[in-house]
């Protein structure tokens, strides 16, 4: 997989996101599986899978990310509160050096 570039961005409730468009849902099992090893990050949720969109959140411990995938966005990663952006900036920072 090529370096991974996305964008920064406030969704409507202002949580920070990095969102990378040109990725298929495909991808979103193994780019998880990538990160939550990276991070030591460990499910809190279920995995939903709808037509059009794959979400589950995870945590470290003292930090929660969503990590999403949806036709209109690609995959994204969403922190769940103010703690969890300086994460969702690491994650980024991560997959566009070393993926």
């Amino acid at each position: 997989m090529p370096n991974l570039h996305g964008t920064f961005h406030r969704d409507a409730s202002q949580r920070l996101t990095f969102e990378i468009y040109e990725l298929s849902s495909d991808c979103y099992p193994s780019l998880c599986q990538k990160l939550s090893a990276a991070f030591h990050l460990q499910p809190v949720s279920e995995l939903v899978i709808g037509l059009d969109e794959m979400f589950r959140d995870y945590s470290n411990g003292s930090q929660t990310v969503g990590l999403e995938w949806d036709v209109w966005s690609g995959f994204i990663i969403v922190a769940k509160n103010q703690e969890s952006e300086e994460l969702v900036q690491q994650m980024a920072k991560y997959l566009s050096e070393d993926s």
